[in-house]
């Protein structure tokens, strides 16, 4: 943007333009440059009004105007909360279930500037002294986080348990659960493999399954005895000897 010529200078121009003299020559005694005298000579030749009066609204870019309902409801929010600044306001208008876009904080500023409404009064609530953790489990951090969109296109939340000590994560649980978590399969286990025989549904009687040792047998009158063992060979058991008691089974 060029800069600006002070009006005494620009009325010396205009007197020796309506004198007749030339650009070269009002340039040369004023020390100003061609072009600054030639734009003041296209001026004074394609307006009718005052030649001389300042065009300051014709400069910076042109802003649209704002919606006047938008502009009452951000001052209407800082009369009603006093401490609400532009950020907690502009907040406030999207919670409030605001369509469209919202200006940006810098603008409410400016708003609330024009308003005599800004900046918002000192007193803000006392900072707490809060510490950080010096031992570890001394204090833990839980953080969540909701529908967080992956690759897949799935969105997925998790909870996360951390040590504010040591910054160790000491637990994470994601919703929905892994393939190989407790749930629900995605997918179909499929067949049987080749050779192996299916299981089957169970029996209401277990028929050939083998009893637990010393199941059913009761105890005998003497103490116990030997269960396991070979008749001969150096691996036959001895009996065992009387404990002092046994709880019964």
């Amino acid at each position: 943007m060029p800069r600006h010529v002070p009006l005494p200078i620009r009325q010396t121009i205009w007197n020796r333009f309506q004198d007749g003299q030339d650009v070269r020559t009002i340039a040369k005694d004023l020390d100003l440059s061609l072009r600054t005298v030639r734009r003041l000579f296209q001026r004074f030749r394609s307006e009718n009004a005052d030649p001389l009066a300042t065009s300051y609204d014709r400069c910076g870019v042109a802003t649209p105007k704002p919606i006047e309902t938008l502009v009452q409801a951000v001052l209407e929010l800082r009369r009603e909360h006093p401490t609400w600044g532009a950020g907690l306001i502009r907040v406030m208008l999207r919670r409030n279930g605001l369509d469209g876009p919202l200006p940006a904080t810098r603008t409410l500023q400016r708003w609330l500037l024009r308003a005599d409404l800004a900046p918002a009064p000192p007193g803000r609530r006392p900072s707490s002294d809060t510490l950080r953790a010096a031992r570890p489990h001394e204090v833990w951090q839980m953080d969540a986080a909701e529908l967080v969109p992956l690759q897949t296109g799935q969105r997925v939340c998790w909870l996360r348990i951390v040590d504010e000590c040591s910054g160790a994560v000491l637990w994470t649980e994601v919703f929905p659960p892994g393939p190989l978590e407790p749930g629900l399969a995605r997918v179909d286990p499929g067949s049987t493999p080749p050779g192996l025989r299916p299981l089957g549904p169970t029996r209401s009687d277990p028929g050939r399954q083998w009893d637990a040792v010393g199941f059913g047998a009761g105890r005998p009158a003497d103490g116990p005895r030997t269960v396991a063992g070979r008749d001969r060979g150096r691996y036959r058991l001895q009996p065992s000897g009387n404990p002092p008691g046994q709880w019964g089974g």
